[in-house]
């Protein structure tokens, strides 16, 4: 049989990647739906994206529609509804319906900025300090803590936009918000970080806002590393000396400690739950100290033993039964001294 021949076009033994080309009329996604409250966000990620499909004078307005009789009207409608497209897909269904029927994207696009832009409103800048000046860690890991100022820090940026006509001004105004940031993030750190938050406020010049996050983070490593550390040598030999003086102190039951108590009674208690009575089988006693045979006590609780409370009837009772039959070999023996026995050849059995 003979080889087929391969397509001279493709080499043999290689594998050439798809090229995957993306027109303008590919879908279109911002990554984010416009409602009520994200108006700021999704009018910067609008932009973006519609500046990368070189579309960015649709909504800027810089030139003007042509008419209709104009020969590049068709070309211009079709770009304006793809891009008023994207602006709607970008939307809520209910922000949606207000404006589908304006007729350019650069209407769409002024009418959204005076419904939802507030500039630089006065008491979004007011809100936007207080949230930054009383930020605090707070328990939270540095990095959602600094995003939170990272993000705050931007809409100020967003809003306060000061004109300043001298470069040198513009640097020193910078370096002074800059400053200013440093000191509402070192505020607000847990105390955990003061001894890194006095070396940084002891540098001249102090560093900027990036550049001490990294040294606050670099000492929260160290701090999480520190922590989970294994016991050191000193606590160690310190753990052996107290259990070394305690075992001395079993071994001596006489001696005192600092505080005057006394090792002796805890050791002889020690001792005495060693005992085991071989009547009734309690430890705690002998049984020549049984309370069931030599009797109870007067100050005893028999309440709280039920199995006790009986045996005290019976050890009493076993008691009054000793000493009647003592009574009765007492009389028997008193009797027969004086009387003697029947019998009087056996006599000396009674001797």
């Amino acid at each position: 049989m003979g080889k087929s021949e391969s397509d001279p076009s493709e080499p043999s033994g290689t594998k050439t990647a798809p090229i995957i080309i993306q027109s303008e009329n590919s879908s279109f996604n911002a990554g984010i739906v416009l409602n009520e409250t994200n108006y700021d966000v999704w009018c910067q990620m609008m932009e973006m994206h519609i500046a990368e499909k070189e579309k960015l004078s649709f909504i800027r307005g810089k030139t003007a529609p042509p008419t209709e009789k104009d020969a590049s009207y068709d070309k211009w409608y079709t770009d304006n509804q793809r891009v008023k497209r994207w602006l709607l897909m970008s939307m809520s269904p209910e922000i949606m319906k207000r404006y589908i029927r304006l007729p350019t994207a650069r209407e769409i696009w002024k009418a959204l900025s005076k419904a939802f832009y507030d500039g630089a409103d006065e008491l979004q800048v007011f809100t936007l300090n207080q949230r930054a000046f009383s930020a605090k860690q707070d328990g939270r890991t540095l990095s959602i803590y600094y995003g939170e100022l990272i993000e705050i820090f931007g809409e100020l940026d967003h809003r306060n936009k000061v004109s300043m006509e001298c470069e040198k001004d513009v640097e020193l105004y910078r370096k002074s918000i800059e400053r200013q940031r440093v000191h509402i993030f070192l505020a607000g750190l847990d105390c955990e970080f003061d001894h890194i938050r006095g070396d940084i406020l002891r540098k001249d010049p102090i560093p900027e806002l990036e550049e001490c996050y990294s040294l606050v983070r670099r000492e929260s490593v160290r701090l999480a590393t520190m922590k989970g550390e294994p016991e050191k040598p000193e606590a160690s030999a310190l753990v052996s000396r107290n259990r070394s003086t305690q075992h001395k102190s079993n071994w001596y039951p006489n001696q005192q400690d600092r505080t005057g108590s006394n090792h002796f009674k805890s050791t002889a208690s020690a001792n005495k739950s060693t005992y085991r009575c071989a009547h009734c089988d309690q430890s705690g006693h002998t049984k020549s100290r049984c309370f069931e045979l030599v009797g109870y006590p007067d100050w005893w609780d028999h309440n709280r033993d039920p199995r006790k409370k009986n045996s005290h009837k019976n050890s009493t009772s076993a008691v009054v039964e000793s000493k009647a039959e003592q009574d009765i070999e007492k009389k028997g023996s008193a009797l027969v001294a004086t009387a003697g026995h029947p019998n009087k050849a056996d006599d000396w059995l009674w001797c």
